[in-house]
């Protein structure tokens, strides 16, 4: 039976929808590869089924990146967010929080192979690895001289540091201890630092949720099922006690008046450098490509069997992966040899792009390639040219002349394909958007300046594309 009323409309469908990120998500909500049969677990998954039991509706998680939280909860995907989810600054501008249900602190952790390092100040021009958006993040960034590696899960923040890509990582001290056993090659540093609070999001519009969950973490914490629950996932420590202090519960009472202006000088300063960014990562992959397709081109038209077997396999296995697999398998895959740890981030973004650009164009230069009339050989033979000689001086410079259009059309689409580095930690026009928008949910009017950056960056090469076609277009009348 319900002890605590929803609003009406949540108990007339008996569902509450919370979003949550399952990515990297132990110890909140995270599939135990050991035992995948027993499905979601997770101290979160345990608060959402006793809140479900006091509000006498069924619990239903929903899958959403967490830096997407706040916009996916805006967009209705989901009703409130439970994702050890921190009230910032920039998210109480957007959103509504309960009370907090849980009180954590930040730790540092370093490679086992790094000495020297005791805390932040220790690490003044090095690389920080962080969850984006997190606590962590604001931390990093308010310190001087660290440079902030956003990453989209901290799994992946803290293998950059084992793979030495980064210094350090620093992470909520619960995720800290429950991704420890992943990596062994790891450890912490100092002691756990500050207070920090983990509360549910729900939109503005609907304090009735929020005062019901207020009243429901309320209960929860009264008759002992919280703490239960933290010692069972061994998160419970003496801290955990300040829940119930007047101070700690109306912390986040009041609602702030609206979601921070944009700076525009400072943004449009940053998504310009996210653009440089895009533009020289997105011209070195495609020069890289043209050669490389060029090369495969070549092997498999005009190579021996086992050329042309390789160069096939390699444009098939590119063409058939996606480009998001291929760029994770690079920097987190191979980016653990040794030799490859002191790579920057956007070289492997380069490499990946190339690569797989690369099988694209191969196949547009075979297809140029083999649209020229056989007679074309067969009178540059007669001349007494050599089949290298026919390529080079005959075959070839008209095969390249058609694929010019089609080429730029791959270029274009590189710039825009080039936003998969983000992944990566790269931070690109792409990612600088998301990182701007989120502090300060301007998504449309950040949005509609982004897209007139990458607009004004792609239109002068489909304008001259275009021209180069209708040229062709006249040349061939």
């Amino acid at each position: 039976m319900a002890q605590v009323p929803l609003p009406q409309r949540y108990q007339d469908i008996g569902v509450l929808r919370f979003g949550a990120d399952a990515e990297g998500g132990a110890p909140f909500v995270y599939v135990d590869a050991a035992h995948p049969e027993r499905g979601e677990i997770g101290f979160e998954v345990d608060l959402a089924r006793e809140l479900g039991r006091v509000f006498g509706v069924r619990m239903e998680r929903v899958q959403s990146q967490y830096e997407n939280l706040v916009p996916a909860l805006e967009r209705n995907n989901f009703d409130i967010v439970l994702n050890g989810f921190e009230p910032t600054k920039a998210r109480c501008a957007q959103v509504r929080f309960t009370r907090p249900y849980y009180i954590f602190q930040l730790q540092l952790t370093v490679n086992t192979a790094t000495t020297g390092i005791a805390g932040l100040l220790d690490l003044t021009g090095k690389r920080v690895t962080v969850l984006g958006q997190s606590q962590g993040h604001q931390v990093v960034l308010a310190a001087p001289g660290l440079e902030a590696v956003v990453h989209e899960s901290n799994v992946t923040a803290y293998q950059d540091v084992v793979n030495g890509h980064a210094t350090a990582s620093l992470a909520d001290l619960p995720i800290a201890r429950a991704l420890r056993p992943m990596f062994p090659g790891l450890t912490d540093v100092g002691a756990p630092f500050g207070e920090y609070f983990y509360a549910i999001a729900v939109r503005r519009t609907e304090p009735e949720l929020q005062a019901a969950l207020d009243a429901a973490i309320a209960q929860l914490l009264r008759d002992g099922t919280l703490e239960r629950i933290y010692r069972k996932w061994d998160l419970w420590v003496p801290a955990e006690a300040a829940l119930d202090e007047a101070r700690v519960a109306l912390m986040f009472a009041e609602v702030s008046t609206g979601a921070e202006s944009v700076k525009w000088g400072p943004s449009i300063t940053l998504l310009l450098h996210g653009a440089l960014r895009t533009v020289g990562i997105s011209v070195l992959a495609f020069a890289c490509a043209l050669v490389l397709g060029l090369a495969l081109a070549m092997c498999r038209l005009y190579g021996n069997r086992p050329l042309r077997v390789i160069a096939l396999c390699y444009i098939e296995l590119l063409r058939g992966t996606p480009v998001l697999v291929q760029m994770l398998l690079l920097y987190y895959g191979l980016g653990q040899l040794e030799c490859l740890r002191s790579v920057p981030a956007w070289c492997f973004g380069v490499v990946g792009l190339a690569l797989n650009y690369a099988a694209y164009e191969a196949e547009i230069y075979r297809a140029a390639l083999t649209s020229i009339p056989r007679a074309q050989s067969e009178a540059a033979f007669a001349l007494g040219l050599s089949p290298m000689q026919t390529v080079r001086h005959v075959i070839f410079p008209q095969a390249l002349r058609l694929s010019l259009a089609p080429s730029t059309n791959d270029f274009i689409a590189l710039f825009k394909d080039s936003s998969i580095v983000m992944v990566i930690t790269v931070v690109e026009l792409t990612k600088q958007y998301q990182m701007l928008a989120n502090a300060t949910g301007r998504f449309l009017l950040l949005g509609l300046v982004t897209s007139g950056i990458y607009l004004a960056m792609s239109l002068p090469l489909a304008i001259a594309a275009r021209r180069f076609e209708r040229a062709l277009n006249k040349d061939a009348a």
